[in-house]
């Protein structure tokens, strides 16, 4: 195979032509090409013996050639022309307007009817659980079992059992001692009757005695004086002595039938035998009417007491008090629970929400029950007025503020949880007369404060006097005229051009 001797190459480098030769090895040594080039170390140290013989020359050159890239920088990359005038530019800014109702921020408390924790009205032993969460439950229906000790015994179920047995008795016995005391009753009503008719029997033979003393007496007298003629005219002994026998007799006769004729005085005449009789009478039926009320109380103390031993024992049977859904069992079978402790938690089917604003007294007097306050719930913001404002402290010296919400709401609030509230104060008339404003619209100096205000579609400041603060807003005593719109941005000057934000 012939070789070329040589070939020759031309490279153009900065403008000039150089010449590079190749040395061509035979194709047996491979072919090994070796390049001689300029090295750019050469090149380095011809640029610097160029700048130090002619140094406001390359200076002008730099110059000029950051003059062009400036220029070709401009060309490419200026802004196009706006097409809008920035002179017509009009800002939306975000405006309060005079006459509304300034706010003041509070938490409110959400408090929902409708959800139960079921707590433990006495001590036990968890027995069963007789439902689960997610499960439906109607009214009264058993959630948990409690007993005394772990084998089940329930002290509080036998004792509602010997109640039951105690009303039962009473209720059984009610009609027989009833009726006892009714026929008691009766025997004294008889009885009463019985000493009326003795007394009318006493006064038959009251009269009847009073007929046999005059006759005895009588017979007496003239014993006597048949008694006193003997003894003148000296009659026997022994007549004597018969005529006194007989006189004796009689004499004795009389003095018992004044004695029976005094007693049936007595009886008959008398007031003291028919009071006693009839003092007696009253007592008897007082005493059966105390035994017939003693008898209805026991009755009734004996339900009373089955009631009482039914209520403690449905401590021990926990139960649901509304129709609703089991959310959670707090307890297992075999926890030993105390008074207070949270057994589960029921959520009603019907709830309802409301939310307590509790608010020093200065502020329940001006909380307006006419301007709507805000509600920030979650991510919206609802505008209502106060379903109640408290007139005394409920809550130590905070008085109550109270917001009625739908049920749509039920979902969304967690019962005891807080929400963000902004309540109106005053309403829109009386804020003309004595002001307030956002306190964010205010811009102050060491010699002054002032806002901006929206006249005509331009930004103008209005010097003001300021009062009191009252939450995130402050009273204006002087300064703004009546209606004033309140520039609440913060990006604008005097004379700009602005409008209300829709």
């Amino acid at each position: 195979m012939k070789s070329k001797s040589r070939k020759i190459k031309y490279h153009r480098l900065n403008g000039n032509i150089n010449f590079t030769k190749y040395k061509v090895i035979n194709f047996r040594d491979n072919f090994f090409m070796a390049s001689h080039k300029i090295k750019p170390k050469e090149k380095l140290k011809k640029i610097a013996a160029f700048i130090q013989k002619k140094p406001y020359t390359s200076f002008l050159f730099v110059l000029f050639v950051f003059l062009v890239l400036m220029v070709i920088g401009n060309l490419l990359f200026s802004p196009k022309p706006s097409t809008e005038q920035s002179t017509s530019a009009v800002k939306k800014v975000a405006i309060y307007k005079l006459g509304s109702a300034p706010t003041v921020s509070f938490q409110g408390k959400v408090e929902k009817s409708g959800v139960v924790k079921i707590i433990a009205q006495t001590s036990g032993i968890i027995n069963s659980i007789n439902v689960y969460e997610g499960e439906q439950v109607s009214k009264g229906q058993n959630l948990i079992s409690l007993s005394s000790n772990y084998s089940g015994g329930n002290t509080l179920a036998l004792a509602a059992q010997i109640a039951q047995k105690q009303y039962q008795n009473a209720k059984d016995t009610y009609s027989t001692q009833g009726d006892i005391i009714g026929r008691q009753k009766d025997i004294a009503n008889k009885n009463h009757d019985n000493a009326l008719v003795l007394q009318q029997i006493a006064s038959q033979s009251l009269i009847e005695t009073q007929g046999l003393s005059d006759l005895n007496k009588s017979i007496v007298q003239s014993l006597q004086q048949q008694l006193a003629i003997d003894r003148a005219a000296g009659s026997s002994q022994s007549t004597i002595t018969g005529e006194n026998e007989v006189l004796s007799q009689f004499q004795s006769a009389l003095n018992g039938v004044n004695a029976s004729l005094r007693n049936l005085q007595l009886q008959t005449t008398g007031q003291l035998p028919a009071d006693i009789t009839d003092q007696q009478y009253q007592i008897t039926l007082r005493q059966l009417d105390i035994q017939r009320k003693a008898l209805d109380l026991n009755l009734d103390i004996s339900n009373l007491q089955y009631q009482i031993a039914l209520t403690n024992e449905a401590n021990m049977f926990p139960s649901t008090p509304f129709d609703g859904t089991v959310d959670r069992v707090f307890v297992k079978v075999g926890d030993n629970v105390s008074p207070g402790t949270v057994l589960a938690s029921i959520s009603g089917n019907n709830q309802h929400v409301e939310i307590v604003v509790n608010v020093p007294e200065n502020i329940a007097k001006q909380v307006s029950t006419f301007e709507p306050s805000t509600l920030f719930i979650g991510d919206k913001q609802i505008k209502m007025v106060p379903y109640y404002v408290s007139k005394d402290a409920t809550n130590a010296t905070l008085y109550s503020v109270i917001f009625q919400l739908d049920n749509s709401f039920t979902t969304s609030l967690t019962d005891s949880d807080f929400i963000n509230v902004n309540l109106a104060i005053g309403t829109a008339d009386t804020t003309n007369e004595v002001p307030f404003i956002p306190l964010d619209s205010i811009v102050q100096t060491q010699e002054e404060s002032f806002v901006y205000v929206l006249e005509n579609g331009v930004a103008k400041v209005k010097i003001i006097t300021l009062g009191q603060i009252q939450g995130n807003y402050v009273e204006v005593l002087s300064g703004l005229p009546k209606n004033a719109q309140i520039i609440l941005d913060r990006n604008v000057i005097e004379g700009d051009k602005v409008a209300p934000e829709r």
